[in-house]
């Protein structure tokens, strides 16, 4: 669940706050929007007290804000700042740390970072691994690092800001339904199991065991376990290509070795 806050330009000001999410065809999916009066602590922690009564809570949610947001954008930068003779070579290392699905990659690109400079990697472990890294991250964030899709509601509702706030309201009601029912009706159109966003050489140790070759690299893949040495499988929850190749080659239907999360049904 990404959330922000933003200004209105209406002459009383306040504050819009949002809610949304990524749905399983990758569209934005709106949860909920307020007036307040302000971003302050109590404006916050009314509007997530409104947002558990209808939703709950589950086990694994992740909560993106732009201040993680901030916090990746202000690493990057004080990389930038502070090692600065270092900064062009430091910028590739330190993206493909955060975007990195296991540990040995991370690892792997630290050593090369540590190379450059030795100083950068305590500088980023007092920060957090897990405040900016997708394989020290607490839960399975998927492919949202940042607050990109609550940028887009923002844009998207840029000039109704500036109406009186019952017709904000009223403009953000039939905003939202009009986009929803849009994504349904696609999401009702499609004629796969899958949602439409997720429609080597392989070599079997067991039956649900199976080693795939990527050029000098070997990738083990377990079916029965919905998992793969590159961390992917088992991190997004859907066939990463060196599971894609086991099932073309074996024939067998992807279908099942998707989460729940990216059926059809599910979006529906």
């Amino acid at each position: 669940m990404v959330v922000d806050g933003i200004f209105l330009k209406a002459a009383y000001k306040g504050t819009i706050l949002t809610a949304c999410t990524q749905d399983e065809a990758g569209k934005i999916l709106p949860l909920a929007y307020a007036i307040v009066d302000s971003e302050n602590n109590k404006s916050w922690e009314w509007f997530f007290v409104q947002i558990k009564g209808t939703f709950g809570v589950t086990e694994g949610m992740c909560i993106v804000s732009d201040r993680n947001e901030s916090i990746f954008n202000a690493t990057k930068a004080n990389v930038k700042r502070i090692f600065r003779k270092y900064h062009k070579q430091l910028k590739d290392i330190f993206f493909a740390l955060a975007r990195a699905y296991t540990i040995e990659k991370f690892d792997y690109h630290m050593t090369e970072m540590c190379k450059i400079d030795p100083r950068v990697q305590p500088y980023l472990f007092e920060i957090g691994y897990k405040r900016w890294s997708r394989a020290y991250s607490n839960v399975k964030r998927s492919m949202v690092m940042a607050s990109n899709i609550a940028e887009s509601i923002n844009a998207a509702n840029k000039d109704a800001r500036e109406l009186p706030v019952m017709r904000l309201l009223e403009y953000m009601t039939n905003f939202l339904q009009q986009w929803n029912n849009k994504n349904r009706k696609s999401a009702m159109e499609t004629s796969t199991e899958l949602g439409e966003k997720m429609y080597n050489s392989v070599r079997p140790t067991t039956e649900q065991l199976y080693t795939v070759l990527e050029g000098v690299r070997r990738n083990i893949v377990c079916l029965e376990e919905g998992t793969c040495s590159c961390g992917k499988f088992q991190m997004d929850e859907l066939p990463c290509p060196h599971a894609w190749a086991v099932l073309k080659n074996q024939q067998l239907k992807p279908g099942q070795y998707y989460s729940f999360y990216y059926k059809k049904d599910n979006l529906l």
